[in-house]
């Protein structure tokens, strides 16, 4: 009867600590985060849906994102939802594309910034710390359709 119990107490210890040992090698094998940079501009209709999606494939994968939205003119709501899922212990930031105040007619400011480019955009986060090299930074132009395939769902 002892030599049963004994046995049984091994095997539990041995599963648990094969448990906690494949954990440890698959933690290890695990890539580093992805950062996520959205360019949005005031047409942007779907946004808390791309940022929920997002963050749900996030928590599915068990992988670390970090979300970067480059404000090309988003509207107050837009700008309402990205803090109320920041808040909400998600790594979400908005990055205005210029220094300058916001102008009141939105087509100028568009004829502003239509000369960056992703490539330049992405080495402008990177001078200014918003994004490392190590973060796997994704550059998704939310008005390209053919952008929209970078996403991860």
């Amino acid at each position: 009867m002892f030599e049963l119990l004994l046995l049984v107490i091994g095997c539990y210890a041995l599963a648990a600590l094969s448990v906690h040992l494949a954990f440890r090698i698959w933690r290890g094998r695990q890539q580093s985060s992805k950062h996520y940079v959205l360019v949005a501009d005031v047409r942007q209709k779907n946004m808390e849906w791309y940022v929920r999606s997002l963050f749900s494939f996030s928590r599915r994968m068990g992988k670390d994102v970090r979300l970067t939205i480059v404000d090309r003119g988003i509207t107050d709501e837009t700008l309402a939802i990205v803090e109320r899922l920041a808040r909400g212990g998600n790594e979400v930031r908005v990055h205005p594309e210029e220094n300058a105040p916001k102008p009141e007619n939105k087509d100028s400011k568009r004829s502003q910034t239509s000369g960056i480019d992703g490539t330049q955009l992405l080495w402008l986060l990177q001078a200014e710390g918003i994004v490392s090299h190590s973060d796997h930074a994704v550059l998704v132009d939310l008005q390209n359709p053919s952008d929209l395939s970078k996403m991860p769902f």
